[in-house]
């Protein structure tokens, strides 16, 4: 859609694209997941797809409420400098292994979340981008968290989407040879629908994030999912804590409707808040479909 000769901003795509799926399932009064899988001829998930926890690094409580909610992915954190890892990475290995420490003392028992961290580049910029240091670390750091599972998101940071591409794929090979699993997470360089589709084909990684601001009209959102599920490539359903509730619930609709691997809670960056939106948007609609379908059986 163009006004006067210009593409509309993504942010206004944004926007009216959530603001047309919510008329239509009112219209339709169906919940707006419904509406989404009968035109994309997808099937909604029978249980909420799981969260991921966003909590800030230095609040204990707000990690201990989130073990207590049973977050599925936690905490994300964020390493945004070289210089927050410690030296050789050791302040990330110390956070991570208290962040496992933790979940065992005061989870329940059956709690088996995956340990999310955000490293923006910064693994590889201590590492100089050296795959064979840069692997040895990351075992060593999958062996900290363990039994849990590790999840690494944009351990490096290249250039271009094609340096980028080729960076991850040198680092899944060389864990793969370690025979270390840690899921890699593709978010620079990921930002729009074409993006998504040349590394769903190249299977650098494990997952990307799917950014749904910044891929404009919700339907790429929707499109990137199932996309990415056709290809065999992960996916979280992100974004960005600086949304609305709106946003955030019309998310929670589609990942109902695409079923994508997670969630990234959202709003806000309490994680409280986004766990029960998200979770509860999610229930909700399951409880609507489940009436509807007992109804017309």
């Amino acid at each position: 859609m163009a006004f006067g000769g210009k593409r509309l901003h993504t942010a206004l795509r944004y926007g009216l694209t959530q603001a047309l799926l919510s008329a239509t399932a009112l219209a339709c009064r169906q919940p707006m997941a419904q509406v989404i899988a009968r035109e994309y001829g997808s099937r909604i998930v029978s249980a909420p797809v799981g969260i991921l926890a966003s909590c800030h690094r230095g609040d204990s409580l707000q990690l201990d409420r989130v073990i207590m909610k049973r977050a599925a992915l936690l905490p994300h954190a964020s390493f945004t400098q070289a210089q927050d890892l410690g030296p050789e990475g050791s302040g990330l290995t110390q956070y991570a292994r208290s962040i496992a420490q933790r979940i065992r003392e005061v989870g329940a028992p059956d709690y088996k979340p995956r340990i999310h961290l955000d490293v923006y580049g910064t693994l590889g910029d201590l590492f100089g981008n050296d795959m064979d240091r840069l692997a040895r670390y990351m075992q060593q750091l999958a062996e900290a968290v363990a039994p849990f599972e590790l999840l690494i998101e944009t351990p490096v940071i290249a250039d271009d989407r094609a340096g980028q591409i080729e960076l991850l794929g040198r680092l899944k090979a060389a864990l793969q040879a370690r025979g270390t699993r840690i899921g890699l997470i593709a978010d620079e360089w990921c930002n729009t629908l074409e993006d998504i589709r040349v590394f769903a084909d190249a299977k650098p990684c494990d997952y990307v994030q799917i950014k749904t601001p910044d891929l404009g009209g919700i339907n790429n959102s929707i499109e990137a999912v199932l996309y990415c599920k056709e290809r065999g490539m992960g996916c979280c359903l992100g974004g960005t804590a600086n949304e609305t509730d709106i946003s955030a619930r019309i998310t929670a609709q589609i990942a109902m409707a695409t079923g994508p691997d997670f969630l990234m809670s959202k709003p806000g960056i309490g994680a409280d808040e986004g766990l029960m939106i998200l979770t509860n948007e999610m229930l909700r609609t399951l409880a609507l479909t489940r009436h509807t379908a007992a109804a017309s059986a």
